[in-house]
């Protein structure tokens, strides 16, 4: 653990908001999608593509930040993404287009990524071997954000229009990013001249992906944020499209179903010392794959309701809550000289998960909720099925990385 107690205390509450800002940004607008459609006279549908952009851009653009920052260091490279991030949350605010949004979010998106895949390289820089539990704290802190944000987000477009949503996300970018400037000072104390040049980064990526449990890692939780996505994005159609909730009402059921996010994580956070990043990870997707079978099952044989689709979801979440933090640590932790290039491939993977959804999901809208849930249960088979063919062995023995896959 850090030294200092004190500045422990400070850093990981300015890493735990910069690893929230990107759901930030996403989940405060999701109940205004519709509001925002009308206004800029965009297709109905359309704002999925904003989100889909969003999670392209985030994605993709950690597997070159997260490098060059092992080159130049965490903080110039965390100050230039903040920066951009404030330019394209006002320039969604001046939007007079959905194809304008879309470019402002595409921006918004590249100046996120920074905060995320930085926050987990400092949390490596800093904590060390000891990074398990910390980096489980920064992804309760998202988690929260997951939660809190659609209700704060619609009660904000209720009573103060679609932009009010943004222009808080704004707010907690600038506070970010002074908190940045004056609080952190650089973590990475070995700096690699070599990192992040173009002509070795693919060869970096292919060393990292040549260990089994980093592809295990790396797919499951690409393939279980798809599963979460898919009902991220296509929730608000269906619950105040289809079933008649109002903005409010939407922020709050799904507020309350995501909650279980937080308590996945907290287990991950008093466990994952003693259990090992692996096994929580075969315990987190077992219950995600359970719960996207049981949400196409109800649909299936009794229909849609509001009760009907969010109690599955339950299980989803708690599980996934286990799971995200359990797999970036466990591919994250056992790369000490190259963490930001490996918190950069895990922040793209799970951002191409849900890129594939999102896109997906824009493409099959119906009218119904059948996209969604069937999305939600394909992607979540595929993450338990990936887990288990890319496990050779019975689950290691407790170990926080779980490095021992050949």
């Amino acid at each position: 653990m850090p030294t200092s107690q004190s500045a422990s205390r400070t850093l990981l509450l300015i890493l735990v908001t910069l690893t929230a800002l990107g759901e930030i940004s996403t989940q405060l607008i999701i109940p205004s999608l519709g509001t925002i459609e009308l206004v800029l006279s965009a297709r109905a549908g359309s704002s999925l593509l904003a989100l889909s952009a969003f999670v392209a851009a985030f994605g993709l653009g950690q597997l070159l930040l997260g490098p060059l920052s092992d080159r130049i260091g965490r903080r110039p490279v965390l100050i230039a993404g903040l920066l951009v991030y404030l330019l394209a949350t006002l320039w969604m605010l001046a939007a007079s287009s959905m194809g304008e949004f879309i470019a402002a979010r595409v921006l918004q998106g590249l100046g996120a990524c920074a905060a995320l895949v930085l926050a987990r390289a400092i949390v490596r820089d800093v904590w060390q071997a000891q990074a398990g539990p910390a980096l489980a704290l920064t992804v309760i802190g998202m988690l929260c954000a997951i939660a809190l944000s659609p209700m704060i987000g619609g009660v904000l477009m209720l009573y103060g229009g679609w932009r009010a949503p943004i222009l808080l996300a704004l707010l907690i970018g600038l506070g970010a990013v002074l908190a940045v400037l004056g609080l952190y000072r650089e973590s990475n104390r070995q700096l690699d001249p070599q990192a992040g040049q173009l002509k070795t980064l693919a060869n970096n990526y292919a060393d990292l992906l040549k260990a089994r449990s980093f592809r295990a890692f790396a797919l499951t939780l690409a393939c279980t944020y798809g599963a979460m996505f898919a009902v991220i994005a296509g929730s608000s159609a269906v619950y105040i499209g289809l079933l008649g909730l109002s903005s409010a009402q939407y922020g709050i059921t799904f507020g309350s179903i995501v909650s279980g996010l937080i308590a996945g994580a907290w287990f991950t956070q008093r466990r994952i010392m003693r259990l090992g990043a692996e096994k929580i990870v075969g315990i987190g997707v077992g219950l995600v794959a359970t719960g996207a079978l049981l949400t196409v099952l109800v649909y299936q044989y009794v229909g849609l309701s509001v009760l009907g689709l969010s109690l599955p979801q339950v299980l989803v979440t708690l599980g996934g809550g286990m799971l995200l933090p359990a797999a970036v640590a466990g591919a994250v932790l056992p790369n000490a000289q190259r963490a930001g290039l490996a918190a950069g491939f895990m922040g793209f993977a799970q951002m191409a998960g849900a890129t594939c959804s999102g896109l997906l999901l824009s493409l099959l809208q119906d009218g119904t909720a059948w996209p969604m849930v069937i999305l939600h249960g394909l992607f979540a088979g595929a993450a338990f099925a990936a887990f288990h063919l890319l496990r050779q062995r019975p689950l290691a023995s407790p170990a926080l990385a779980s490095p021992k896959l050949p």
